[in-house]
């Protein structure tokens, strides 16, 4: 029993509208809830499901296939001699075709792409095909790049994203998870995967220590080894040294040279392995800061949590002592996570800027120079508008202390110095004070409560 399917509204009404039949790419991460979306349009409808296991042996997988195809067909015994003789029996099927983790065949036999290529071409009569895959960058190869069999071919593709913090909100209510700040603390641990919310439903979990506890840290937890069982799958031998490059931008290395260094790797080769895990995974996003080098963050929040904790303390056998680890520094992630959260939903809370980042930056003094960091910059190039923005996974926060910090960093963000027009926003658990000015800028305060507010909004 799973929890009830959420907010993919439309891209099932692409998949209803546009005229059968056709084939659809739905691809996106690994959890993201790919084929629960195409599962979800078939119920109800005449369809058959093929999973692309590269476990299996190439035979006993087309022999699964073929038994599938059989039972459509009302045939005890289709044995189709290779995906060529499947293929042709495939064509004459006028319901809808499943293919998840189509871009396996890749491993399995590279031919099978170019197969169904040239059926789709030359067959009038086809079934409807869906194909799902979590190797982004395979199914990209694939599907969109121009030298591929399968360039052109699909009338639908749908790159499937995280549910949004809204969508996640719903869900944990509906789960009866009432408290606000709760709520919040499993966003920033789990994201708006969807996958991590039917396990909540699944294990009964109503709070986050319980979910690191059942979920993550307990002999059998589902979640236990989530993302080395992601690496490894993608890249066999070499897992370790993707990992290390992932724990190093986890624990906050921005320089090329800091995570070649953790990794092992020289310099020179890393831009490899970044590429791998930027293109081909979609787990790490380049960031491009306000006048400074781009840098590199991971985007999903579990897998951060996963490596700051589960894989930085791997030598901790016992459970109790890691729990109490993981527990006493969380709020260090949290205050991570929290920063992301906003960035990533700033649009939504101000309308009016075209560019966000973080920013890096140093100034000197005393002849020394002093390096400084601020959460949120956003920009409207247009109106000449700049806002500065610091979160704070913190309660009772002292506004009126960070709008003097956030004005003390702002001479040093190097942006039209002399023309613009400055203001703040603070971003935290709660106040101790809200303020709405400081020093001649507007200052904006927002607590949990403002935040689910505004986040909550229709567009």
């Amino acid at each position: 029993m799973t929890i009830k399917f959420y907010n993919r509204e439309k891209e099932l009404n692409i998949l209803e509208k546009v005229k059968k039949p056709y084939l659809a790419v739905i691809y996106g991460r690994r959890r993201i809830g790919k084929t629960a979306l195409a599962l979800n349009f078939t119920k109800n409808k005449e369809h058959i499901y093929f999973f692309v296991n590269p476990k299996k042996s190439e035979a006993l997988l087309l022999q699964e296939f073929a038994a599938e195809l059989g039972k459509k067909f009302r045939i005890l015994a289709i044995m189709p001699k290779n995906w060529d003789e499947f293929f042709e029996l495939l064509f004459k099927y006028e319901g809808i075709v499943i293919f998840d983790e189509f871009q396996r065949f890749v491993e399995i036999n590279k031919e099978v792409p170019f197969i169904l290529q040239k059926y789709w071409d030359t067959k009038e009569k086809k079934p409807t095909i869906i194909i799902t895959g979590s190797v982004v960058g395979t199914v990209k190869k694939l599907f969109i790049e121009a030298a591929s069999p399968l360039f052109k071919r699909a009338e639908i593709l749908i790159h499937l994203k995280e549910l949004g913090i809204n969508t996640v909100f719903r869900i944990l209510s509906d789960l009866n998870i009432k408290n606000l700040e709760e709520k919040f603390k499993f966003y920033l641990l789990f994201g708006g995967v969807p996958y991590y919310y039917n396990l909540l439903f699944k294990y009964k979990i109503k709070n986050v220590n319980s979910a690191i506890k059942q979920l993550v840290l307990d002999e059998f937890a589902p979640l236990k080894n989530e993302v080395e069982e992601v690496i490894i799958e993608a890249f066999k031998r070499e897992y370790s040294t993707y990992l290390s490059i992932l724990y190093a931008i986890a624990e906050g290395k921005t320089k090329l040279e800091e995570i070649a260094s953790v990794a092992g790797i020289k310099v020179t080769s890393l831009f490899y392995y970044l590429n791998d895990l930027s293109n081909l995974l979609g787990l790490i996003e380049k960031q491009r800061g306000l006048k400074r080098k781009s840098f590199y963050e991971i985007k999903d929040k579990f897998h951060n949590f996963w490596l700051r904790f589960v894989y930085k303390y791997a030598g901790i056998e016992s459970k109790k002592l890691l729990c109490s680890k993981i527990l006493k520094n969380i709020n260090t992630f949290f205050g991570w996570s929290f920063e992301l959260c906003i960035r990533e939903n700033f649009p939504k809370i101000f309308k009016n800027y075209e560019k966000i980042s973080k920013y890096y930056g140093y100034y000197r003094k005393n002849k020394k120079r002093e390096i400084f960091d601020v959460d949120i910059v956003a920009l409207n190039e247009k109106t000449k508008e700049i806002l500065l923005g610091e979160c704070k996974w913190q309660s009772k926060v002292n506004a009126s202390k960070i709008a003097k910090e956030l004005a003390e960093k702002s001479q040093y963000v190097q942006w039209h110095n002399k023309e613009r027009k400055e203001s703040f926003a603070i971003f935290a658990k709660s106040f101790s004070k809200k303020i709405d000015e400081f020093e001649g800028r507007k200052v904006y305060c927002f607590d949990l409560k403002d935040l689910e507010r505004v986040l909550n909004k229709k567009k």
